[in-house]
């Protein structure tokens, strides 16, 4: 059993989904998470900072062995373990998540090239991530779908919206949603 630290940060205000699953993947496999304190021993420590203009943690951590940063904020094109990927976020890191509330993409990346946003170059044109119904798990049936961009793809991306009105999931689309992909456009003259 390893013992395992957390630091997001970004703060706590808003929950870091990849802390959450690395916690999930790491207790699934016998282990103790934490979030990080100074008289605590880790292994390892996961620290995630997702934007860049947050300034980083500014203390020293003399008491883990490893240090793992991860995150839009230190690297463009970090990203978790295939295997930590998929798993359901550990909700219990935040206790001011609801058990009704679940988190999470149905889809990675956008068509746009917006001049002040990082994610086609992280994560390239817009695909299909994750089913709605892998995130609403548990009862969990409000969720906060973090899509860029879920109107540009196409199919996936309708039979989505689809399921989420058979299912009567409540949805609060916290990104964005393309005005300009609701309609077809004007035709030309």
């Amino acid at each position: 059993m390893k013992h395992i630290g957390l630091i997001d940060v970004d703060g706590h205000n808003f929950p870091n989904l990849a802390l959450m699953k690395l916690s999930s993947w790491h207790k699934a496999h016998g282990d103790d998470v934490e979030w990080y304190n100074q008289f605590g021993d880790y292994d390892v420590v996961y620290m995630s900072k997702v934007f860049t203009h947050t300034l980083d943690y500014s203390y020293s951590i003399p008491n883990a062995k490893e240090i793992i940063k991860g995150g839009t904020g230190y690297d463009l094109h970090s990203t978790l373990p295939k295997d930590a990927e998929k798993v359901v976020p550990d909700y219990s890191l935040y206790p001011f998540i609801d058990c009704k509330t679940a988190y999470g993409f149905l889809t990675r990346g956008c068509i746009r090239k917006c001049p002040w946003c990082v994610v086609p170059k992280k994560e390239g044109m817009v695909k299909p991530y994750q089913d709605v119904d892998e995130i609403a798990v548990n009862g969990r049936t409000n969720l906060i779908l973090m899509d860029n961009n879920i109107l540009a793809a196409g199919d996936y991306g309708l039979s989505q919206l689809d399921k989420i009105i058979e299912r009567k999931y409540r949805v609060d689309f916290n990104q964005a949603m393309d005005a300009r992909l609701v309609t077809p456009p004007f035709p030309s003259s």
